[in-house]
């Protein structure tokens, strides 16, 4: 059997640099979002709408791209590793898991892109007048 190979320091850089901004992105975006719907709370709610459902797609694009790219690193990382020290039986589940785990993350980024482009769709109805959802 294999040893830890993955460090606490590279662990702490994986923290430092990509989940704690992340997380601080995300409740920045939360406070300014609760922010901006109370100060339009009288005004055209299909264009409040239509911000704040931009930005909302706009950093889940950015933050599932993110979370795409470091998931196909480290899966990359497991199973070259796996492959390396010749241990794929003795890891058979997490050597596929991690092989098939960058899926989910561009499940999200697809979700997401379809987002921003109905989003971007349906700003000429609200110029025009009608409902963001009609």
């Amino acid at each position: 059997m294999v040893s830890s190979v993955y460090s606490e320091k590279n662990f702490k850089i994986l923290l430092f640099y990509i989940i704690i901004p992340l997380t601080i992105l995300l409740l920045a975006f939360f406070i300014g979002t609760k922010i901006y719907e109370k100060l339009r709370k009288n005004k055209n709610i299909n264009r409040t709408n239509y911000v704040i459902n931009y930005w909302t797609s706009f950093i889940g694009v950015f933050i599932s791209s993110v979370l795409l790219s470091v998931s196909i690193g480290y899966g990359a990382a497991f199973t070259k590793l796996v492959n390396d020290y010749n241990v794929i039986n003795d890891n058979m589940f997490s050597y596929y898991f991690f092989m098939a785990f960058p899926i989910i993350p561009l499940i999200f980024l697809i979700i997401y892109i379809r987002k921003f482009i109905h989003n971007l769709k349906a700003q000429d109805k609200i110029e025009e007048g009608v409902g963001y959802n009609e």
